[in-house]
């Protein structure tokens, strides 16, 4: 993307945006985005999207919709928060719903950023010249009270890194998404899906333990890791996965995805030090229901058609991709 593109995009999105999750919401998201007209369920277990039909948010719903499936009635569950506009949900539909209201929600927030404009783009491991809108996964309130009620504002400075796309005011960034995202051919490349705080956390906790921190502190901190493990460890990958799919379908009605594999990925990105953790670029994608390809972006293509080229000729797939 060219930094005008960017900040084009900037002044259409608002400053923030509220982004609730409540359990699964993934999988009824991505079942709504592949059903366009009433599908026979034995019709879609064949499909990519098959695997979400026993995931639990829709699962009760698959079992009573006599063999058939509606869009407006899988919408609800991909839009609870607006779930009172849809009309003529079947009863099923209305009842696969109430565990989504029995459970507290997450409100998330997004935020966005720009990455790699101002300095050489190989540096800022992006796939070609120019940069990426940076969409940042802002921690849920309940967070700030936890926080908040333990560490002082010096705490969380130690806790992130200026030098990644993180606000520095305002919501602390739990993970963030970089993206570069080509309006021309309604399609984006995600680039990146990363936190910083969880892995900065068990570090200062290990500073803390070598320096002789007081007791109280360390225990406060071993305890704060903890909890903070338990909430989001194992959902702010798919949460920040689904906001940024969202954002891009929704907002700016991207037809097609890409994300990198993981070692096309860092040759395209020139990553030349420790590689990132491979399950956000191998198992992230595949649960999201994302397929395998040897295909590239089309606005990539041009650009490093000669990389791309000796990458395809070694074997493994480039990149993972869904069309919407």
């Amino acid at each position: 993307m060219t930094p005008d593109t960017i900040e084009m995009i900037r002044r259409i999105l608002p400053l923030e945006m509220q982004f609730p999750y409540y359990p699964d919401r993934e999988s009824a998201w991505l079942l709504a985005q592949h059903l366009s007209e009433d599908t026979p369920v034995a019709s879609l277990r064949t499909q990519p999207v098959g695997k979400l039909l026993d995931r639990p948010l829709l699962k009760p719903l698959v079992a009573a919709c006599g063999g058939r499936l509606r869009p407006r009635d899988v919408l609800p569950l991909a839009h609870a928060d607006r779930a009172i506009r849809w009309p003529d949900m079947a009863p099923a539909a209305q009842r696969a719903l109430d565990p989504v209201f029995a459970h507290a929600w997450l409100d998330f927030t997004l935020s966005f950023d720009t990455w790699g404009t101002g300095r050489h783009w190989q540096d800022a491991q992006i796939s070609r010249k120019g940069g990426n809108l940076v969409i940042q996964l802002g921690f849920p309130s309940e967070h700030a009270r936890v926080f908040g009620a333990q560490f002082d504002r010096g705490k969380r400075r130690k806790l992130e890194y200026s030098g990644h796309p993180v606000r520095l005011d305002g919501t602390p960034t739990l993970a963030w998404a970089r993206v570069d995202l080509d309006l021309d051919t309604g399609t984006a490349l995600i680039e990146e899906v990363q936190t910083d705080w969880l892995r900065a956390v068990s570090w200062e906790k290990i500073r803390m333990a070598r320096e002789g921190a007081q007791d109280r502190d360390l225990k406060v901190m071993i305890a704060y890791e903890q909890a903070l493990i338990g909430r989001y460890a194992r959902i702010w990958p798919k949460v920040m996965l689904l906001a940024t799919l969202y954002l891009l379908r929704e907002e700016f009605a991207v037809r097609q995805v890409w994300i990198h594999q993981p070692e096309a990925g860092r040759v395209l990105k020139s990553i030349s030090g420790r590689a990132p953790p491979r399950s956000l670029y191998s198992s992230l994608p595949r649960a999201f229901c994302m397929t395998a390809t040897h295909d590239a972006p089309p606005f990539l293509r041009p650009k490093r058609r000669r990389v791309l080229s000796k990458l395809a000729a070694k074997g493994p797939p480039l990149f993972w991709t869904m069309a919407f």
